[in-house]
């Protein structure tokens, strides 16, 4: 809650519907109301200026603690619009700087004078007692001193002098590092004096010796009159507790923002078609925008209806200029029923924004059946897509984000042991037909892993057991085995998958 916002209606600046957040101290019969002292200028005031008929107080955390007090006044009888008496206005005509000419004109002359802006001798403000003691530490408002000179008089904070509980406060040293606002206007309109004082926290922590909690108490009264009104006298509102956690408003909720929903393709390349009877790869585009780079997703909070990614990394669509963030799940880890489904990613933002986006697929299990144009349409390529997935894992580790999807451990994910550790494992032996390649044993030497330095990889070895077999060789096959021993040296991040069909 921001500190009251002062009107000079303290009825509306400080609602009584505004609870816990404001506290409304009564009038009650200990209230020392002014007493006109006259019949004649009774009939003409009707109520003093100076009157007061209940106290509103607010508290805010802001500025170090700020108290704000509106001082509620009485309805104005000579008001046709039963507005409430103006502030300090000691003859009540509706101008808090003059005086009614009937009342000068009174027999014999009363002597009453209504000095404009707390001028002179007119006082108004509160007090607050910290201990409880009867009698107030602390003053907020206009002093009963006369300005010397032509010097207007100046709201004040400062502590107090009190000589009894019954008895109003005067002002002694002042204490400028607690003055806040002071709202008083000459004007029907906006009749009452409300005031804040600032640094409150620390105003009670210097009197009371304990740091300011919500369940402090703490008691406030009012006091105002005038030496120069002639026989009206003062009024005086004696100090009513206030608990503080009644008269702070509780903080409001921060608004909630609504979840991201950035456009997302799932499968283009096959048409939006998946299979989740199977582990193929389901790839999700998040579109990026003007205002939502999608690579600030956190992966770890990525869900597609159950599924986790993958693998994860930035995609830049052709003629695009916002990149887009593609996550790849196993599509056997999503939730859905066969046919046409909607399929809902979630996730976080790293600083915590909800991202919630759907689109439209077409579930066939067991797709692998599937024949005609809706098999085209599908693209499959057998285990391309995993190939796809080892071709990143050796350029970009990190795009990794569960190893095991590669048939692979964590072990060794460094940008090169990542690679090695998905090297091919099958040899295409060019074998004519799969009879002629069952007579063939291969011998694969697993190359040596987790060392800390490096070392040179054992060679793969391609025996033929018998000279007999060895007869019945194709020269074609025979030429494609020459060459693959020849060719054993190359590198295994160099992403060629050699495919032996029929061999074991």
């Amino acid at each position: 809650m921001l500190s009251v916002t002062f009107t000079g209606n303290v009825a509306a600046d400080f609602p009584a519907t505004q609870t816990p957040g404001v506290v409304i101290l009564p009038d009650n019969a200990n209230v020392q109301h002014p007493v006109i002292g006259d019949a004649q200028l009774a009939e003409l005031v009707g109520v003093s200026g100076f009157d007061i008929s209940s106290l509103r107080v607010s508290y805010s955390p802001e500025n170090n603690g700020t108290l704000s007090i509106g001082i509620e006044q009485p309805a104005s009888p000579n008001d046709p619009l039963g507005r409430p008496v103006i502030a300090s206005d000691a003859d009540n005509n509706g101008n808090s700087g003059t005086v009614n000419p009937a009342i000068t004109a009174l027999i014999p002359p009363l002597g009453v004078q209504d000095p404009p802006d707390f001028g002179g001798t007119e006082f108004m403000g509160i007090y607050l007692d910290f201990l409880g003691t009867g009698t107030g530490q602390i003053v907020a408002g206009f002093s009963q001193a006369v300005p010397s000179g032509q010097d207007a008089k100046v709201f004040q904070v400062a502590t107090a002098n009190q000589a009894g509980p019954n008895v109003a406060p005067t002002f002694g040293a002042p204490l400028p590092q607690y003055r806040g606002n002071i709202y008083t206007q000459n004007d029907p309109n906006h009749p009452n004096m409300e005031l804040s004082v600032v640094n409150f926290d620390q105003l009670y922590q210097s009197i009371t010796g304990s740091a300011l909690l919500p369940t402090a108490v703490f008691n406030v009264g009012a006091f105002a009159g005038s030496a120069q009104d002639g026989p009206i006298s003062e009024a005086f509102f004696p100090a009513q507790p206030v608990l503080l956690s009644a008269a702070t408003e509780p903080e409001p909720e921060p608004p909630v923002c609504p979840p991201i929903s950035p456009p997302i393709f799932i499968n283009p390349h096959e048409h939006r078609i998946i299979d989740n009877a199977h582990g193929d790869l389901v790839r999700v585009y998040v579109q990026g925008t003007s205002g939502f780079d999608p690579a600030t997703i956190d992966p770890d909070t990525v869900e597609l209806n159950g599924a986790r990614p993958v693998a994860t990394k930035v995609y830049q669509f052709p003629r695009n200029p916002y990149p887009a963030q593609m996550f790849a799940f196993r599509a056997s880890d999503i939730q859905a029923e066969p046919g046409i489904q909607t399929l809902t990613l979630t996730g976080k933002t790293k600083d915590g924004q909800d991202v919630i986006s759907s689109n439209v697929v077409v579930n066939i299990p067991n797709s692998a059946q599937a024949s005609g144009r809706l098999k085209f349409l599908m693209n499959r390529t057998g285990q391309s897509q995993y190939t796809s997935l080892r071709r990143l894992a050796a350029s970009n580790p990190d795009a990794i984000l569960d190893p095991s999807v590669l048939g692979g451990s964590s072990v060794g994910l460094s940008s090169g042991g990542l690679a090695a550790s998905y090297a091919p494992t099958r040899v295409n032996l060019g074998a004519a037909s799969a009879s002629v390649a069952s007579a063939v044993n291969v011998d694969y030497s697993s190359p040596a892993r987790g060392l800390a330095a490096p070392v040179d990889m054992p060679r793969q070895v391609v025996s033929v057991p018998t000279a007999q077999n060895a007869s019945k060789l194709p020269g074609r096959l025979q030429r494609s085995m020459t060459d693959y021993l020849d060719q054993v040296d190359v590198p295994a991040d160099q992403d060629s998958e050699l495919v032996m069909s029929g061999a074991h």
